[in-house]
């Protein structure tokens, strides 16, 4: 047999399977029937829920300060805010009225040094004259010169300690404006602490100070005191108990700026 014949069989063969699967009608036992889509219905909305009603806290706005008044134009409105903690009365009483802010800071700076000039000093200065008792070999400084510091004492024990370090908050940016003009370095803040640490460090007093007087003025005899600060010998003039109120209320200012 020609070797073509089985080809061209088989190419009869394929040719004839392809038409058969073109051209016969689909079985209707394995058609797959169309499809039909559900109607589609429209989407309810679901009802919208209440909302509570939102609660609005009304936060009161709170006042502005009122803006501080020039350094050289401070003196009435200083004088005027002291007045309301100690009353007028005392307060001229003790207080000078020229340049307080200015004054103030020049003497907390002094208080550590060996003196300060009358001339910056706020507080007017005690009333009547050391006194001073002679004994047989020595002289004593009497205990009755406690009691001129008595006035300011019960000045200090009226004014509230809170209420004086928001004084001094409120007045602060002038007293850095003072002590800088003063020739302060940093913050008048931080000397102001330096001053109250070195006021409490004042030693205790013995019973009886002997005094010397080597020329016009009273000098302490032990050279321990003699060489205290000027803020430590007016603690040590004023007594043990008056100084035990000086520290009390120092402490207590101490504690309110640190706080603050």
């Amino acid at each position: 047999m020609n070797k073509t014949v089985p080809i061209v069989l088989l190419v009869i063969l394929f040719a004839a399977a392809a038409w058969y699967s073109i051209t016969r009608q689909p079985d209707p036992v394995h058609e797959l029937p169309t499809p039909t889509m559900a109607p589609v219905s429209p989407m309810e909305t679901p009802p919208a829920e209440a909302l509570p009603d939102a609660v609005v806290e009304f936060i009161e706005p709170q006042p502005l300060p009122e803006p501080l008044p020039p350094l050289n134009a401070s003196d009435p409105e200083v004088m005027s805010a002291l007045a309301e903690l100690s009353g007028s009365e005392m307060l001229a009483q003790y207080l000078v009225k020229a340049h307080v802010i200015s004054r103030f800071t020049a003497t907390v700076d002094s208080l550590t040094s060996r003196q300060v000039a009358a001339e910056i000093n706020p507080i007017r200065p005690a009333e009547g004259k050391f006194i001073a008792n002679d004994e047989v070999d020595r002289v004593i400084m009497s205990t009755e010169n406690f009691a001129r510091y008595d006035g300011y004492i019960s000045l200090l024990q009226t004014l509230d300690s809170s209420a004086l370090v928001d004084l001094y908050q409120r007045y602060y940016p002038l007293l850095q404006q003072a002590w800088e003009e003063n020739g302060g370095e940093g913050t008048f803040n931080s000397r102001l602490l330096e001053v109250i640490g070195h006021l409490q460090q004042t030693p205790e007093l013995p019973e009886q100070v002997v005094l010397v007087k080597p020329e016009a003025v009273y000098l302490f005899e032990d050279p321990q005191l003699e060489t205290l600060s000027a803020g430590q010998k007016l603690l040590v003039r004023m007594g043990p108990a008056n100084a035990a109120v000086i520290r009390e209320k120092l402490a207590e200012i101490e504690t309110g700026i640190t706080g603050a």
